[in-house]
C-alpha cells in the first residue's frame, strides 16, 4: 500500500509555489496601476529625489534600461552620452534605470572607462518591471533577459513614442531621429 501523505504534501506545495507566483506577478503588474499617464510613476520617483525633484516636469524623457553585466549596454553609454551633449538644452531628461543596488553599479562604474553623463537610478526593480510592459513587442514584455537589454524609449508627453531592444549604431540613429522629429 502506497503512503498517499508525502504525495499529498509534495502537491500542496507545489500549488502553493505556483500560485505564489502567480499573486507575484499579478503584484508587479499593478505596482503602477491607478496612474493616469504612463509616464507618472517616473514623475514620481523624480520627485522623491532632492536633486532631480526639478527635472519631473520635464516633456520628453529618454529613457534607458540596463545592466552592468549587459556588455552591450556599456558599449552604448558614450553614444548615449553624445545624445545628452545634444538635447539636454532643449528639455529632454535622460534617465538610466536598472534594479540593481547602488553600491554594485557604483563598484561597476569606477571600473569602465566611460560614465554616464545622464541621470541613473538603481535599485528600481518595479520600475524596470513597468516599463517593460510598455513595451509594444509582445516577445519583449517580460522581465529583464540578455535578450531585452538594453531597452531605450522615448516617452514624450505620456505617450511612448520610441521604444527599441537591443543596441546596435543603427538602433542609436533611429533614437536621435525620433528626437530630431520630436523638438
Amino acid at each position: 500500500m502506497i503512503k498517499k501523505g508525502p504525495l499529498i504534501i509534495s502537491c500542496c506545495f507545489i500549488l502553493l509555489l505556483i500560485s505564489n507566483n502567480v499573486i507575484s506577478r499579478w503584484q508587479q503588474t499593478n505596482v503602477f496601476r491607478n496612474y493616469t499617464s504612463i509616464d507618472e510613476p517616473i514623475r514620481k520617483i523624480l520627485q522623491q529625489d532632492d536633486f532631480l525633484a526639478d527635472e519631473s516636469n520635464n516633456r520628453i524623457f529618454v529613457i534607458n534600461l540596463w545592466a552592468t553585466w549587459c556588455q552591450p549596454c556599456a558599449k552604448e553609454i558614450p553614444h548615449l552620452n553624445k545624445l545628452v551633449d545634444t538635447y539636454e538644452r532643449d528639455g529632454v531628461l535622460f534617465l538610466a534605470i536598472n534594479s540593481e543596488q547602488e553600491k554594485d553599479v557604483i563598484e561597476w562604474l569606477d571600473l569602465q572607462k566611460n560614465d554616464f553623463i545622464y541621470f541613473h537610478l538603481h535599485n528600481h526593480r518595479d520600475l524596470c518591471d513597468y516599463i517593460f510592459q510598455l513595451n509594444p513587442d509582445e516577445q519583449f514584455k517580460i522581465g529583464q533577459k540578455p535578450q531585452h537589454l538594453p531597452s531605450n524609449l522615448i516617452i514624450s508627453n505620456g505617450k511612448i513614442v520610441y521604444f527599441k531592444t537591443g543596441y546596435s549604431k543603427e538602433s542609436i540613429e533611429e533614437l536621435e531621429t525620433a528626437l530630431q522629429k520630436l523638438l
